[in-house]
């Protein structure tokens, strides 16, 4: 099963400040076999890397498999987060995109982001908390 690594993830992971414990816990499910990227979490994490941290993440991103973003999943999205709002729930728009991504995949989306946890509950997709 395909294994979608969330934004927030990268980012505790990559940057410099995290403490060890907490890198050490989210190492495995970078190096799971079956980890994934999709377009809209390496946008994220890139946009944000110091030019010191880009290499180093550029390459960790090249070794993984990339989860495509068809055309029709921005109406997923859409469709994801008109669900939600209509539960009271206002998911980020790329939070949006980045859950209809692991929706159409069927992947595992592994995150420390609570927002996804609550869109699942809405919309049931597997979803994996790393605290």
């Amino acid at each position: 099963m395909a294994r979608l690594i969330e934004t927030s993830l990268w980012i505790d992971f990559t940057r410099a400040k995290t403490p060890p414990a907490r890198k050490l816990a989210i190492q495995p499910w970078i190096l799971d076999p079956e980890a994934c990227l999709c377009e809209p979490v390496a946008f994220e994490v890139l946009r944000h890397a110091t030019p010191k941290e880009r290499p180093h993440i550029e390459a960790q991103f090249a070794t993984l498999p990339l989860l495509s973003t068809p055309p029709r999943l921005w109406c997923d999205a859409a469709r994801l987060g008109q669900r939600c709002r209509d539960k009271g729930l206002n998911a980020g728009s790329l939070d949006l995109v980045i859950a209809a991504i692991a929706i159409h995949h069927q992947a595992e989306l592994v995150t420390g982001d609570a927002d996804y946890a609550a869109i699942a509950r809405i919309v049931p997709f597997r979803v994996q908390m790393i605290l």
